[in-house]
């Protein structure tokens, strides 16, 4: 019987960024499927939604932002009870209180928090 890992899909146009998720994820045993802005995700949706079990969420990307994503998401009966986790650069108040609006799971600045921290916290949000 195979082990099948469970999937993660990143979404963010810092390619560094996304690239050291990647790798912190998948060090702690997740794949992580990757999209450099919110129609890139919508693709990987279309094809592995009812394999994916977690999103992390950029909110600033170019051609679709996260909040555009996550309203297109949240309409969609086979996207819509996928955990999303919402990530910045700014800690806005009114981005806060917007992702949560639209469903986000949780939400932090970038800066404070390591790929390392944010694959724990992806385990624990999984029960992993």
């Amino acid at each position: 019987m195979e082990n099948k890992k469970t999937i993660v899909l990143v979404v963010d146009d810092d390619l560094d960024l996304l690239e050291l998720s990647a790798v912190s994820l998948a060090a702690k045993g997740f794949e992580v499927l990757q999209a450099k802005n919110g129609k890139e995700a919508l693709e990987w949706l279309d094809r592995k939604a009812s394999e994916i079990k977690l999103i992390i969420l950029d909110i600033v990307m170019p051609e679709m932002d996260g909040f555009e994503f996550m309203e297109v998401v949240r309409k969609k009966e086979q996207y819509k009870n996928i955990p999303i986790i919402v990530t910045s650069n700014l800690d806005s108040d009114a981005d806060r209180q917007a992702a949560f609006a639209l469903g986000a799971k949780d939400f932090f600045e970038k800066v404070k928090m390591n790929p390392s921290q944010v694959a724990d916290k992806v385990k624990k949000m999984l029960g992993c």
